[in-house]
């Protein structure tokens, strides 16, 4: 019986383990196909991550890349951080977008008066001398040397302070200038001897060197519709200066001493200037090509403020920065295949890569300015070798034309004519002078450059930059030689002294618009200056033509004049880029 028992137990036992295999192979087939589910499942899951990264990356990447840019550039508001990184603007575009008004106003009424301070010192270099002719006893070599002796020194101050004006800025170069102007200006008009008077004649030249810098802040803080408008506000006080020391020296001729007068008003002109230096702000294109964007939107957002304006939405950056993100953004449009996909999520990884390992933007931004700069690329070079020379011809038509009118009407007073081959204003000791009516004729002469400011204002919109400089200097050339005409009544040759200086005015006029916007922010101020410099150079040599050689050969030295100007009407057609209705370069 208990054997019978332990046969059923037995039976009992393995129906129950069969029962358990049963149920454990039921579970692993189970489990096989919860596997075999999770596999596709994983697959599945895979594949989807694989094509939604490399977008998710792109976007993770350009959401750091406006974070840096935001805290770079100091913009801490909420609304900033909430721009969309394609959202952006440059100076040009703000300054566009605030139009002109009185943060304007304020800037022009600095520059203007450097401009009419400039005007009275420019005209003075060549009026001046025949002043101080007879109260020290020259000769014409000896007053040719005080006529150039102040262009010297404004040659190397048009380099030094370019090159201050790029390194340290437009504002810190022009309070520099006025202080050094006025001071050795006060300084010359006490001067005790002839070489004392050399000397810091060629110091308040340094100072001279510099008044080009004001064209660069206004050019710099004007939409392009309106930098033609401000060239001729900026000429027509440069005239007015031209003017008033004519009218100066007129006036104060009887005292006997009025070359120490005028001197002593050239400098006065300056320290007024220096009392409105706060109006006077620091360019925002050097600012932003410094790495200063924070200090640059500040200084933006004051502007069109007082204009009564606001700042166009999104980040301020540079120009190079807002091309390289339109750029990126138009790749956005594009079909996005998977390949296309990872390529540019391959190119946006390699880019953010780089970014990380580089500098902050400001320091990457930040153009260092160099002297070679200005003859890269090809075009970049021919302009300036084309400048270089219609700047040095440019002095010898203007400060030319400034001398021939007070020497041919002194030649005409003393000899009764102009028709000679020889003359000398000293003879022993009877000095011949012009006297307070003789400089009615030099009034009008100098007010023939009122009508270049409208040459300059239409001829620069209607025939562009570089016809009408080509235009104005074959002008030039026309009125210069019509003086070798022979003989002239003192009505004609007032007439044809007038059209020269209307048309070397006008020449003037546009090569201080086309210059500085022909060239980007980071060697604009070294252009000026360098420009400036070769100007001054070209004038440090037009006296020995128009002063000593013409009192040698009379003929000669207006056909020098004639031939220079003609040469240069050439030259400027060859300019191969114009700048009319465009963006300043950045």
């Amino acid at each position: 019986m208990r054997r019978a028992a332990s046969r059923v137990a037995s039976r009992d036992a393995a129906g129950a383990s069969g029962d358990s295999r049963a149920a454990s192979a039921s579970m692993d087939g189970a489990a096989v196909g919860i596997a075999d589910d999770g596999d596709v499942r994983k697959e599945e899951f895979r594949r989807r991550a694989e094509e939604e990264a490399p977008a998710k990356l792109v976007g993770l990447r350009a959401n750091a890349d406006v974070a840096t840019h935001a805290k770079i550039a100091g913009e801490t508001s909420d609304n900033d951080k909430a721009e969309p990184s394609d959202d952006c603007y440059t100076v040009a575009d703000a300054l566009d977008h605030i139009g002109v008004g009185k943060f304007h106003f304020k800037l022009l009424v600095v520059v203007s008066i450097i401009s009419v301070a400039g005007g009275l010192g420019s005209t003075g270099f060549a009026l001046f001398p025949p002043l101080a002719r007879c109260h020290l006893g020259l000769e014409s070599i000896h007053e040719a040397f005080l006529t150039s002796a102040p262009l010297v020194g404004a040659a190397l101050g048009g380099v030094c302070l370019g090159y201050v004006a790029t390194r340290w800025g437009r504002r810190t170069e022009l309070i520099i200038m006025m202080v050094w102007t006025s001071f050795f200006g006060f300084l010359s008009a006490a001067a005790p001897t002839y070489w004392w008077l050399i000397f810091l004649r060629v110091l308040v030249g340094f100072g001279h060197g510099g008044t080009g810098q004001r064209l660069s802040i206004l050019f710099e803080y004007l939409p392009k519709r309106q930098r033609t408008l401000g060239a001729g506000v900026l000429t027509l006080c440069w005239n007015v200066g031209n003017f008033m020391e004519a009218v100066l020296i007129k006036f104060l001729i009887p005292t006997g001493v009025a070359w120490r007068l005028i001197l002593i008003a050239d400098a006065t002109i300056f320290a007024i200037g220096l009392m409105f230096y706060q109006w006077l702000p620091e360019s925002a294109f050097y600012l932003m090509g410094r790495g200063r964007q924070a200090e640059a939107k500040k200084l933006l957002a004051k502007a069109a403020e007082e204009n009564g304006k606001g700042l166009p939405p999104g980040r301020l950056v540079t120009a190079d920065v807002r091309d390289r993100e339109q750029e990126d953004n138009s790749h956005d449009d594009l079909p996005t295949t998977r390949l296309h996909v990872l390529q540019k999520a391959q190119s946006s990884e390699a880019l953010f890569q780089q970014r990380t390992r580089s500098p902050p933007l400001h320091a990457s931004t930040k153009k260092k300015s160099a002297f070679t700069d200005m003859f890269r690329p090809a075009d970049m070079c021919l302009t300036t070798v084309l400048l270089s020379i219609a700047w040095f011809a440019l002095s010898v038509a203007v400060v030319g034309c400034a001398i021939l009118t007070e020497e041919l009407l002194q030649m005409e007073q003393s000899l009764g004519s102009e028709c000679t081959t020889t003359f000398e204003l000293v003879h022993g000791n009877v000095c011949e002078q012009l006297g307070a009516s003789d400089y009615t004729p030099i009034l009008l002469i100098f007010a023939a450059e009122f009508p270049a400011l409208f040459l300059t204002y239409y001829s620069a919109d209607i025939l562009g930059r570089r016809k009408a400089l080509s235009l104005s200097f074959a002008l030039s050339g026309l009125f210069f030689g019509l003086l070798i005409i022979c003989p002239l009544s003192k009505a004609w040759m007032t007439a044809f002294l007038a059209g020269a200086r209307m048309s070397v005015t006008t020449a003037f006029s546009l090569m201080i618009i086309y210059t500085p916007e022909v060239y980007p922010t980071s060697v604009r101020g070294t252009a000026v200056g360098a420009s400036r410099a070769l100007y001054r150079l070209g004038s440090a040599g037009v006296p020995f033509i128009s002063q000593v050689m013409l009192r040698k050969s009379v003929v000669g030295s207006k056909a020098v004049h004639t031939v220079v100007t003609l040469m240069t009407a050439l030259i400027c057609l060859l300019l191969p880029i114009e700048t009319r209705d465009k963006q300043l370069g950045e």
